[in-house]
């Protein structure tokens, strides 16, 4: 796909991102009580405290804190968060078409660090882990998926994940925009997933057809890194109570997590907001950006010159080697003859 054929691509798509930002702003928030509740699960509030009971034993289920690794303010879990999060997202947001294995690495190891966080966080049960073993635990799956990464039987899979995953980034911070999620209220908690399954869908065609790979690679990683500098920042700016917690109620249906996430719900500040918003503006021009500055492929392996054109090229020039062999051996007889 040539240069220009991207460039509008790519300013298309930042329009049609920069509506849909705007369109999400505008939308109200549909209820102040957003929490999705499994219709096996009872929550009981007349007390003023929040009581969540099984319904077909009709026993109390034990609660505890809605604890995901991040740790407690600046603690050790958290800052192990926080250069995860800046040391990806930095090279991933201004050179992820010029990584290559490390891209790649990236797009593998990234979506494996997500789903064994999401595994044990709605799988423990009281008291749980603590936050430091089970960030050690979620970093060895993405130093796992990281590795895989490398090898070049993975590049196709690492490909279509990393564009998966450059959609599930952006449509969760879409999610994310407003209190209590985009989409709040008991029946209506699943359609934010469909929304976000929607942009993971596409991200991960872009990068599967080989027409816009290159428009998909630059979206995806410029996706992945702007969601992950948005997180480092925000968690610097409010510790876990910020986009960690929205991603804990998007994330979290744990029933021992229920009572603590009813009572301290996902309401983001103004700068969250910000940075949520600012971060889905800047994903385009980002990918922009290095289709600019990087004009290679984004394969470094040389292809070797046998394979080199199609096989009609190829058949050709054989036949035009063989061509110039049968006049040098009449030249080589004519000069014999004349002697």
């Amino acid at each position: 796909m040539g240069a220009a054929a991207v460039t509008v691509r790519l300013q298309l798509l930042y329009w049609l991102l920069l509506c849909g930002i705007v369109t999400t702003l505008a939308l109200p928030v549909i209820t102040p009580f957003p929490q999705f509740v499994s219709r096996d699960i009872i929550v009981n509030n007349s007390s003023g405290t929040v009581q969540v009971f099984d319904s077909t034993t009709d026993q109390p289920i034990l609660q505890g804190p809605a604890t995901d690794g991040s740790g407690t303010n600046f603690s050790i879990p958290a800052l192990i968060w926080l250069a995860f999060c800046l040391l990806l997202g930095i090279p991933m947001t201004i050179a992820g078409i010029r990584g290559w294995r490390f891209t790649i690495g990236v797009g593998i190891g990234l979506p494996a660090t997500v789903c064994s966080w999401a595994a044990f966080i709605n799988t423990v049960n009281i008291p749980g882990i603590s936050d430091l073993l089970l960030t050690a635990i979620v970093m060895a799956f993405f130093f796992l998926g990281f590795i895989l990464g490398l090898f070049e039987f993975a590049r196709s899979a690492g490909l279509t994940t990393l564009g998966i995953s450059g959609g599930l980034a952006f449509g969760i911070r879409m999610i994310l925009l407003k209190e209590g999620l985009l989409l709040s209220g008991t029946s209506l908690f699943a359609v934010n997933w469909v929304l976000i399954s929607l942009f993971g869908v596409f991200g991960g065609i872009s990068t599967a057809l080989p027409k816009v790979q290159r428009g998909g690679i630059l979206f995806g990683s410029a996706s992945v890194g702007t969601f992950l500098i948005s997180l480092g920042i925000d968690l610097v700016m409010h510790r876990q109570s910020g986009m960690s917690r929205g991603l804990r109620l998007l994330f979290d249906k744990n029933p021992a997590h229920l009572a603590d996430i009813l009572t301290n719900p996902y309401k983001p500040q103004l700068s969250t907001q910000i940075v949520l918003a600012v971060s889905m503006g800047l994903t385009p021009v980002f990918a922009y950006v290095q289709h600019q500055i990087f004009k290679q492929p984004f394969s470094r392996k040389p292809r070797p010159s046998s394979n080199i054109g199609s096989p009609i090229a190829s058949t050709f020039r054989q036949s035009g080697f063989m061509s110039i062999q049968r006049a040098a051996a009449k030249l080589q007889a004519r000069s014999h003859f004349s002697i």
